[in-house]
């Protein structure tokens, strides 16, 4: 592992850097109680201050793959509240326009009670332009029709989306392939 995806890999997830940072902490505290020298607490002090930067970087920064995650978080909170005007938001303005009867007819027949996006695997690219992520993911959602009958009361996939960032840093989604997965 080379020292740029290692640098990725930690702003992605500080959690084993915030980790490592404790446990040297914890071993300065254990020479400080039994060296009783003050400068095993002097060096207790950088790495608080590596710690608290790590934590506070991770809470105001958000990496792509974040945004994607937290996009793929809204999409199923605009299906499970019934919120097709949101859902559009996160599609890219020419799929948006490809999509929009079909969603505007899956929202007319149907009123959706749960959503969910489960085992969310991405995969970035920043080779092209623009960069994109792919998202593969399972994806379900529960509903009663409106009117009529219907063979089953929810639906199961397995989908793959493909965001790309946009000139504002948005990251919208350019396509999708979805696979329905059989019912038991």
């Amino acid at each position: 592992m080379n020292l740029n995806s290692w640098l990725s890999q930690m702003a992605e997830d500080p959690a084993w850097a915030i980790a490592a940072i404790a446990l040297m902490i914890l071993f300065l505290t254990a020479g400080f109680i039994i060296g009783r020298q003050k400068a095993w607490l002097f060096a207790i002090l950088p790495c608080l201050a590596a710690a608290a930067g790590l934590i506070a970087a991770d809470y105001w920064t958000f990496s792509p793959k974040e945004r994607v995650r937290d996009a793929i978080r809204q999409c199923v909170e605009a299906v499970k509240t019934n919120q097709k005007e949101e859902l559009l938001k996160h599609l890219a303005p020419e799929l948006a326009e490809q999509m929009k009867t079909k969603i505007n007819w899956a929202f007319s027949l149907a009123e959706f009670t749960h959503a969910y996006a489960n085992d969310v695997k991405l995969e970035e690219n920043r080779f092209t332009s623009p960069p994109c992520i792919k998202a593969t993911f399972f994806a379900g959602a529960k509903f009663t029709i409106r009117s009529g009958n219907a063979l089953t009361d929810r639906y199961v996939c397995v989908m793959s989306v493909t965001f790309e960032e946009f000139e504002d840093g948005e990251w919208l989604i350019s396509s999708f392939d979805q696979r329905s997965v059989s019912q038991m």
